[in-house]
């Protein structure tokens, strides 16, 4: 199989439609049937499931360079979630069809997209055993511990930035709370120093701290997996 090449997914998504969205706006709908795939040239962009009684939850959140919905592309799965501008965000938006076509004849790329869903299902189900494990002051220290291997930067201190902003209610959807039991976690950690909050961006003080606060085992102390 031959070498990825970075640039060869955006260069084919390039010569199609730009769409631009403000955060907060609705990208597609769970009864949507999407008119494409769309590529995230800029921004962040949620996938969150919304029950009846309006309780959200962040199942993931893509960045730069990520494509979808790929399970209703490449699978054949009806789209069941909701994905929203979590910031600005710029995406282009190509035929299902030549998405597969491309994908097809372009192995190395096609390599890629399974590792990226393979890196994102781990999130997934780490953030299960979290939510289904842990109490709230864990299930918070989970969200926070997740999207710092997603977005985190590690810095030459030991100290990690987590480059996506986070509002209280972010981290209680990814954590499948409510936002006033999220803040009170949220509160407790900067009380420890164990994170500060400036600005809606979190940093994580101490690496070694963090994980011996959650609680994780040796194999799981990897932190940041950016991917």
């Amino acid at each position: 199989m031959q070498k990825y090449i970075p640039g060869k997914l955006s260069t084919f998504f390039a010569g199609y439609k730009t769409i631009t969205y403000k955060k907060g706006e609705t990208i597609l709908r769970s009864d949507d049937n999407p008119q494409g795939v769309y590529y995230i040239k800029k921004g962040f962009v949620k996938m969150d499931s919304i029950f009846e009684n309006g309780r959200e939850i962040t199942l993931n959140i893509f960045k730069p360079g990520a494509y979808f919905p790929m399970t209703w592309a490449v699978g054949g799965i009806p789209n069941a979630y909701f994905f929203h501008a979590h910031t600005d965000v710029v995406i282009y938006r190509a035929p299902k069809e030549s998405v597969l076509k491309f994908l097809k004849k372009n192995h190395d790329v096609l390599f890629e997209l399974t590792r990226r869903i393979l890196v994102g299902l781990d999130g997934i189900l780490q953030n299960i055993e979290f939510i289904l494990c842990g109490d709230a002051y864990h299930r918070v220290l989970g969200a926070v511990f997740l999207s710092a291997k997603r977005f985190g930067e590690v810095k030459g201190n030991g100290k990690i930035t987590i480059k996506i902003p986070l509002t209280h209610q972010d981290i209680a959807n990814i954590a499948g709370m409510s936002r006033e039991t999220a803040t009170l976690a949220i509160k407790r950690l900067r009380k420890k120093k164990i994170i500060t909050y400036k600005k809606r961006l979190i940093f994580i003080a101490n690496i070694k701290i963090f994980e011996k606060e959650l609680g994780l085992t040796k194999n799981q102390e990897k932190l940041p997996i950016v991917s």
